[in-house]
């Protein structure tokens, strides 16, 4: 059965600030880049031995951490604008201090239902959900039966999670995403099951400080997530 790797990536420059990113476009910081060598460090033992390419979200964090596994086992990478992260309109480069101060209630009721209540601006989660999981189909389809690895965002992840658990999309918040999460889903025509959720053990057995930092349920680094 095909065996997809999905991976959230590194600690960004606005993941250290706590801003929300959405689609704009910060680097990894210089703990994401570490964060991102130990993640590379730790798939050696798990990644799929039939992986036939890198696929990756465009955005400079993302692609930054697929460019480290790439190289690391001789992978072509595959970007791919749809799994780009959810927009976030307005609230795209603030704090959720600001966002509050600025919209106040809107974020406590995007947590709550973000089908419902939509970032200012920003994007359906419908819409979101509908580009994500076509994404997921053709990079499937690209390769029939192959294994796959996938390097994206928080909310892509979840997402992707949801879809293969059958949950409701509004479910995207139960599930927590750290960077460079490691996720494995098992996927095929009939059988789809999940088999790992957001390992980071690589970062906890590293000895120094960078294990993860940001907590979707904390409301001062919900914005890190995303």
């Amino acid at each position: 059965m095909p065996r997809y790797v999905l991976i959230r990536h590194g600690e960004s420059v606005w993941n250290g600030e706590r801003r929300i990113q959405g689609n704009q476009d910060p680097a990894l910081s210089s703990r994401g880049r570490r964060q991102a060598d130990l993640l590379v460090a730790g798939l050696t033992a798990r990644l799929p031995k039939s992986a036939a390419a890198v696929y990756t979200s465009p955005l400079r964090r993302a692609s930054e951490t697929a460019e480290r596994i790439a190289g690391a086992f001789n992978l072509p990478i595959v970007p791919e604008p749809d799994f780009r992260e959810m927009r976030l309109g307005r609230w795209e480069g603030m704090t959720v201090a600001e966002i509050q101060a600025a919209f106040p209630g809107t974020y406590e009721r995007w947590l709550a239902d973000p089908l419902a209540h939509p970032a200012p601006g920003g994007e359906n989660l419908e819409v979101f959900f509908a580009r994500v999981v076509g994404a997921f189909t053709r990079m499937r389809e690209s390769r029939p039966g192959a294994d796959g690895i996938l390097v994206s965002h928080g909310g892509v992840v979840k997402a992707l999670l949801c879809h293969v658990l059958g949950l409701d999309m509004r479910a995207l918040f139960r599930i927590k995403q750290d960077n460079t999460a490691v996720n494995q889903i098992e996927l095929d025509r009939d059988v789809r099951r999940v088999v790992l959720v957001n390992d980071t053990c690589h970062l906890s057995e590293a000895g120094v400080d960078l294990s993860p930092r940001d907590v979707l349920t904390d409301s001062e680094m919900a914005a890190s997530s995303f």
